[in-house]
């Protein structure tokens, strides 16, 4: 069985073999059982930890999906327990490579010059974390990093994954 990305075997895209941080939503939609996005996002998930390309998470993406998945910002919220094994497992894993928090000074210093507010800084550290890291930055919310011209934001949800 392969993955399909557009039409194309992932391994003949331009993603194969490429660093990628999956944002948040990606890893909420996988593990919320009514979510229409479930599939692709599961999909999208499996296609790093089949190796097709280097998935990363960062620590702050673990905890946001804990916060998220036990609220009512997804269709059916999970268990405490159930969210933390999750959260855990990503962790855990030695397939997903975790990103630290880090440039934030320059996070911070972006928040100000951009009157940045609220949960709005998360983005700013999540983008400055993943500067010079990564190749791409896989998100449903692209336009909340258009700012971030270092980062190459797409939206995998929106991208036509099938299993075959």
């Amino acid at each position: 069985m392969r993955i399909y990305v557009n039409g194309k075997a992932f391994e003949e895209t331009e993603y194969y073999g490429k660093k990628i941080l999956l944002d948040t939503m990606i890893l909420c939609y996988a593990h919320d059982a009514l979510s229409p996005y479930r599939e692709k996002a599961k999909l999208v998930i499996l296609a790093g930890l089949r190796g097709l390309y280097v998935l990363y998470v960062s620590i702050q993406n673990i905890l946001e999906f804990y916060s998220v998945v036990t609220s009512r910002r997804v269709k059916k919220p999970l268990s405490p327990a159930k969210a933390s094994k999750i959260a855990t497992t990503y962790l855990s894993s030695k397939r997903i490579r975790k990103l630290y928090p880090r440039n934030l000074r320059e996070a911070l210093k972006y928040a100000v010059e951009n009157n940045v507010k609220n949960g709005d800084i998360f983005d700013v550290v999540l983008a400055y974390t993943a500067k010079d890291e990564i190749d791409y930055l896989w998100t449903q919310n692209v336009s909340d990093f258009e700012n971030f011209k270092f980062l190459k934001v797409e939206n995998p949800l929106e991208f036509e994954i099938k299993w075959r």
